[in-house]
């Protein structure tokens, strides 16, 4: 079975599909800066002269150590679509992967994110960190775009999709001063609320178990006393 994750020195990452481009490219982006060659792959860093032999070597290092980041941390199909590059630069294969996975770079992949922004609910069994990380990935292509998904909008889109459970916290947060509606201090207000609620839940659990043994008891001593009184004679 193919390995999901591609690992270097630097860290790990999701291989690159056409689910998970912009996550991927964060990661590259960081593993390229540590080995020194996210300049040739933007194009920003053009190779030396011919004549600087000692420059020209190092630059070539950096650019087979570009490509190979991009290429290893690729999955089969986009290996594919890599090899079948008339130009396997990695400066261009960089620009190539953005046009074949970049769905801002089309109005018609910016709507389609923009609807499934809104359309998308918490499910249930999902943590709200959880949840708050899926909202900002989906809304991520969008970036420098028109239709970018400001801090603001998001976080309408989280307190008016969030579970019922969490109605009381939500209508506090709307009442907020504006210097305290910052996506920061929202996301550690629910994960706090969330905390919560799920040790007030434990602590409802443990009281209801101790409230039913502790009457199974009452119940199994009552018992036990009206045996012993019906066995010595007792009459009331």
């Amino acid at each position: 079975m193919e390995s999901t994750k591609f690992t270097c020195k630097h860290g790990s990452t999701e291989m690159l599909n056409d689910r998970n481009y912009h996550s991927w490219k964060r990661s590259l982006k960081a593993f390229l800066i540590a080995e020194d060659a996210f300049g040739i792959v933007t194009g920003t860093e053009a190779p030396p002269n011919a004549g600087a032999t000692a420059q020209l070597r190092d630059f070539r290092r950096h650019s087979g150590w570009a490509y190979l980041l991009i290429y290893a941390s690729s999955d089969e199909t986009t290996r594919s679509l890599i090899d079948n590059l008339p130009n396997e630069e990695p400066d261009h294969v960089w620009t190539a992967l953005h046009l074949a996975f970049d769905t801002s770079a089309s109005l018609s992949g910016r709507l389609t994110t923009v609807r499934h922004f809104h359309k998308t609910t918490m499910k249930p069994g999902t943590s709200v960190s959880a949840y708050i990380s899926t909202r900002k990935d989906i809304r991520q292509p969008l970036a420098g775009s028109q239709e970018r998904i400001s801090d603001n909008v998001l976080i309408g889109h989280l307190l008016s999709t969030l579970p019922e459970t969490f109605a009381t916290i939500a209508g506090i947060i709307e009442n907020k001063p504006a210097a305290e509606l910052t996506l920061d201090a929202v996301t550690t207000t629910l994960i706090d609320a969330e905390a919560s609620m799920a040790l007030r839940n434990d602590q409802v659990g443990t009281n209801l178990n101790i409230a039913g043994t502790t009457s199974q008891a009452l119940a199994a001593t009552t018992r036990h006393h009206r045996k012993r009184r019906g066995g010595d004679g007792y009459r009331g």
